[in-house]
């Protein structure tokens, strides 16, 4: 049995307090996952309804948005592990996770530009379905930077600091859309330029993962 002096030790200092992120990193990573879940959000909670209701009317909306909604969510169940996986395996110059983030915020927003301007329930569908699937892309790229950029020292305080994103961006997202009641096109598409403008700026500034090629897994 070895002695206390011989036991090893999990050296916490060193190289993984060399690696320490900053609270600049932080601040940037937090803005970007409420941003992420603002765009998810904003239409579940307010303007999808407002949007399926203009189109069918207030009796028929409650059956039409469960068809929207839980179809949606079926396709995020899948989604969000693809784009996961396909992120993992991404060996683009730009990083593995960078570019899954600019497909999935601008194919999302599209995905909701379909839902705005949809004159039909099945067009309606066709676009959440867009979102959904995209917006997935996006939140699992962001979701993959925590293993890949914080050390395991601090990640139980970034995890706890995202932790407290969903509900800032459920409050931040209903009070966004309401300032545009009335417009339907904008009620969409505003968490999107909001939410954008920090995603983008948090993708630009990561020093994003490069896979080579020959290290692709199987």
């Amino acid at each position: 049995m070895p002695t206390p002096d011989e036991v090893p030790t999990l050296d916490l200092g060193g190289e993984a307090a060399a690696r320490r992120v900053g609270w600049g990193f932080i601040s940037l990573y937090a803005l970007a996952f409420i941003s992420t879940s603002l765009v998810f959000l904003a239409p579940l909670l307010v303007s999808l309804a407002l949007k399926i209701n203009s189109l069918v009317g207030i009796e028929r909306a409650p059956n039409s948005l469960s068809v929207v909604t839980g179809i949606g969510s079926l396709l995020a169940i899948v989604g969000n592990p693809f784009f996961g996986r396909m992120s993992d395996r991404t060996s683009s110059r730009l990083g593995m996770r960078r570019p899954w983030m600019v497909i999935g915020l601008v194919g999302g927003s599209l995905g909701l530009l379909v839902v705005a301007l949809a004159p039909s329930i099945p067009v309606v569908l066709v676009g959440w379905c867009i979102a959904q699937l995209l917006f997935n892309a996006l939140l699992a790229a962001l979701v993959a930077v925590l293993p890949d950029q914080v050390p395991v020292p601090q990640r139980g305080l970034v995890a706890g600091v995202l932790g407290i994103c969903v509900p800032v961006a459920s409050v931040s997202g209903t009070f966004l859309v309401k300032l545009f009641t009335g417009n339907q096109l904008t009620m969409f598409l505003a968490p999107c330029a909001v939410g954008g403008l920090f995603i983008l700026l948090f993708a630009v500034t990561l020093d994003d993962r490069r896979l080579a090629r020959a290290d692709k897994p199987a």
